[in-house]
């Protein structure tokens, strides 16, 4: 299972998109500065041979990537993490900077890495792109805010992957960015496409300045991470669980998609415990976190449009011997509705408390942690209209012995 680089491009944005943009990170960016990039992988099935894929859909893709990095520059850009002045971390782009563009070709077996059933995680590394060398400097470290890898399976089909800093954007961003390429692509970069234009206005956010320099304090101190190390160990798997429109209206009995999953998922996963060799007392507090889109929850309310990071997290906590019991799905589900509820309420409340609990709670030893959204589909056209495979999920669960991903559109 081999993969060869065919090309690499240093993608700047298209004309008009202005020599100079400095965008400063707020509060809700500053937090992910000490977490590593985040990584995503889309498959689509296509037909292409090696020569069209290069010579026709290569050159279409760079240009509207082009295009699409006119109205979102901070893509392109460099994040600046000062050491020595009194500033604080900005997103700069300069005339010239670019995104990162590598192109592949791969012998691997694509309906084995689209499949359902389970897959060595190691295996989709070599479709991860890398971020490139940080530079460092007296005054700052510079650092590449995304890159992009597309992967031609010939006759198969391609695989797009994304890596990103997550402190500039969160997901919501980056899928408006997606659709905004994969759209420019669709109309074959002639105008008639659909953008969204991104809101920067960091004015905006609530009580930016003082809370963004109270976490600037916290978080100065030691440099950020943007580069991940990986081990690839041979326990760890991926593999995809689609749960039918039936089995969803069974869960649901009147909760939200979101919590029957969640609740689901962790109760089996509490369940299945001891058969997968794991020894756990009953008193043992489970954790289940994951990040809440507050856009619409500040006062004032920003823009779904607007373009940055604006999270809290959700956490809901349970015992792991009702969580494995007969009422475990229950008590998963009350669990996490509270927790829900709890972090749709004053969301800025005790925000200085927040660096030092999330630190926490990563520190504790049983914590289910959820990523992705239904919500967030970044449109399944970016080769010309072939169909989306398995890796944009809806959510994701990350352990040592399983990665749940459920394909299904859910409410």
């Amino acid at each position: 299972m081999a993969i060869k680089i065919v090309e690499f491009h240093c993608v700047s944005p298209a004309a008009g998109a202005g020599a100079e943009q400095s965008l400063p990170l707020v509060y809700f960016d500053m937090i992910w500065l000490h977490s590593p990039p985040a990584e995503t992988l889309y498959f689509y099935h296509t037909k292409y041979s090696e020569s069209y894929f290069l010579e026709t859909i290569v050159p279409m893709l760079i240009k509207s990537l082009s295009i699409a990095l006119k109205y979102y520059l901070p893509l392109a850009s460099n994040i600046i993490f000062p050491l020595t002045s009194a500033t604080m971390p900005v997103a700069r782009y300069a005339d010239g900077d670019s995104l990162p563009l590598t192109i592949a070709t791969s012998d691997a077996d694509f309906p084995k890495l689209t499949a359902n059933h389970s897959k060595t995680t190691h295996e989709f590394r070599q479709f991860v792109p890398q971020m490139p060398t940080a530079v460092y400097s007296s005054d700052n470290i510079k650092f590449k805010a995304a890159t992009i890898q597309v992967t031609l399976f010939p006759n198969e089909g391609i695989c797009v992957g994304v890596t990103d800093h997550h402190a500039i954007s969160d997901g919501a961003s980056l899928f408006s960015f997606l659709r905004t390429w994969a759209s420019i692509h669709q109309s074959n970069c002639a105008g008639e496409y659909s953008v969204l234009d991104p809101f920067y206005g960091r004015d905006s956010v609530q009580e930016s300045d003082k809370l963004s320099a109270f976490v600037w304090e916290q978080v100065k101190t030691s440099g950020p991470s943007f580069t991940r190390t990986i081990s690839s160990p041979s326990h760890k798997v991926r593999s995809t669980f689609i749960l039918s429109d039936g089995e969803m209206k069974k869960l649901k009995n009147g909760m939200s998609t979101f919590v029957a999953i969640c609740a689901h998922i962790w109760s089996c996963l509490a369940t299945s415990a001891a058969a997968a060799g794991e020894v756990v007392q009953d008193d043992v507090q489970e954790y289940l976190t994951s990040p809440v889109d507050c856009r619409r929850r500040l006062n004032p309310p920003l823009p779904e449009n607007y373009f940055g990071n604006c999270l809290v997290f959700l956490r809901a906590r349970c015992s792991h011997g009702r969580l494995k019991g007969d009422g475990g799905f229950l008590a998963a589900a009350d669990a996490i509705a509270a927790a829900v509820k709890e972090a749709g309420q004053g969301i800025l409340e005790g925000f200085k408390r927040k660096p030092e609990s999330f630190s926490e709670w990563k520190s504790r030893n049983r914590v289910i942690p959820i990523s992705g959204s239904p919500r967030l589909d970044p449109c399944a056209r970016i080769t010309d209209g072939e169909e989306r495979l398995s890796m944009n999920v809806c959510i994701q669960i990350m352990m040592e012995r399983l990665i749940f991903a459920r394909e299904e559109t859910v409410e």
